[in-house]
Order: C-alpha cells, then structure tokens, then sequence
C-alpha cells in the first residue's frame, strides 16, 4: 500500500520533470537558432553595405567613378533557389584589405602588390542563395565568393533554411510616398524551419543608388 503510494506521488513529479527538461531543451536550442539566424544577418548586411563600394584617392579616380557608376554592383534574383527563395550577390573593390568576405577571407596583395587575390577584374564577389539539404526537410543557406584564385566557391552558412527573401526598398518623402525608383536599401527575410517565425532586417545602401 505504501509502495503503491509513493509512486504515485513521484510519478506526476517526474513527468513534471520530464516536461521541464524538454522545454528547456526547445528554448536552448531556439536560442541556438537564433543566434545562427543573427549571424547570417549580419553577414549580408556587411556584404550589402559594401556593395559599390570604390577606393578612391584623386579627383580623377573619383570622375572614373562617376562614369563606372552603370556598372551593377548589386543584384536580386527572384525564386531561384530552394523553395522558391532569392539570391542577392554584390561586388564591390577591396576597401583597406582588413575586411573579410562572407568566410572571413582577407584580400591579399599577389605579384609585389599588382594584383589581389579574392578578386576578379578588381573586385570583390559575394553571394547568397539557399540550396536544398541532402538529409533536412528545409535548405541550406549558401555564400558564393571568391577563392584565393579568384574562381567561384560555394559554402554553407546555415542548415534548416525555410525560405529567404530579398525586396528593394525605395526612397519615400515625409508623407511616405516613394519619390523615384531610387533604391535606399534591401528587406532581408529569413525563415527556418525550426522555429515558427520571420527574422528580417533592413540594410541601407552606402555606395549605389
């Protein structure tokens, strides 16, 4: 009788238990996700904000500038990847050769400093897209760059990816009506499919209109 008892007081208590361990557990491992999904961020908006960004040290090099100004030094491409997600890519000249692209690699000067590696025809590339995952129901997220060679590389960032979205943001006025097709910035959105909601940010153009 007494055995009987005692089991059923301990047993709400380790069911009680048990359903402790595994919120926690879930809130650990959200806060892993979310701290995955913050890095990311910050890596394409680094990457977004050095988009066009050009070295210049004369008023010469700056008139150059103006007349490379049609050149694309950012790009959205629409439902290309996984699960119908974007991919964004910029290119951009090295700044001081300290900032590390999407991996973290430095530019490096080749040929007593004739050339860069990283680059390709002087510049700088970094991409983002989402690929479909071998053994995940969701995708992975990837950065395009460039090797020491200057040749294309694929690595992921981000396993568990739902969808990411990119959208233009366009100059308004005090009234909040847009002025022209100027463009101020990129909308990222990013979903995972393990958590049940959008991050998203939005990063402001520093060097292209």
């Amino acid at each position: 009788m007494s055995m009987s008892l005692g089991i059923a007081v301990i047993a709400p208590l380790l069911q009680s238990s048990s359903a402790l361990v595994r919120k926690q557990t879930h809130v650990e491992k959200a806060w892993l996700v979310e701290q995955d999904v913050i890095r990311v961020l910050e890596l394409m908006a680094r990457a977004i904000r050095m988009a066009g960004y050009r070295k210049i040290g004369s008023l010469g090099e700056y008139r150059q500038g103006l007349r490379m100004a049609k050149v694309d030094y950012i790009g959205l491409e629409h439902r290309t990847g996984w699960n119908h997600s974007d991919l964004l890519w910029v290119k951009h000249e090295p700044a001081d050769g300290t900032e590390g692209d999407c991996l973290g690699n430095r530019v490096e000067q080749l040929n007593h400093g004739k050339s860069q590696s990283r680059t390709k025809n002087g510049l700088r590339y970094q991409g983002f897209f989402v690929k479909k995952a071998g053994d995940d129901r969701g995708g992975s997220l990837m950065c395009a760059s460039l090797d020491r060679q200057g040749r294309l590389q694929h690595t992921s960032l981000m396993n568990h990816i739902d969808t990411l979205h990119f959208k233009w943001v366009g100059q308004q006025t005090r009234s909040g009506e847009p002025t022209s097709p100027t463009r101020a910035g990129v909308h990222i959105a990013l979903k995972t499919t393990l958590m049940e909601r959008e991050f998203s940010r939005f990063v402001a153009l520093r060097n292209v209109p």
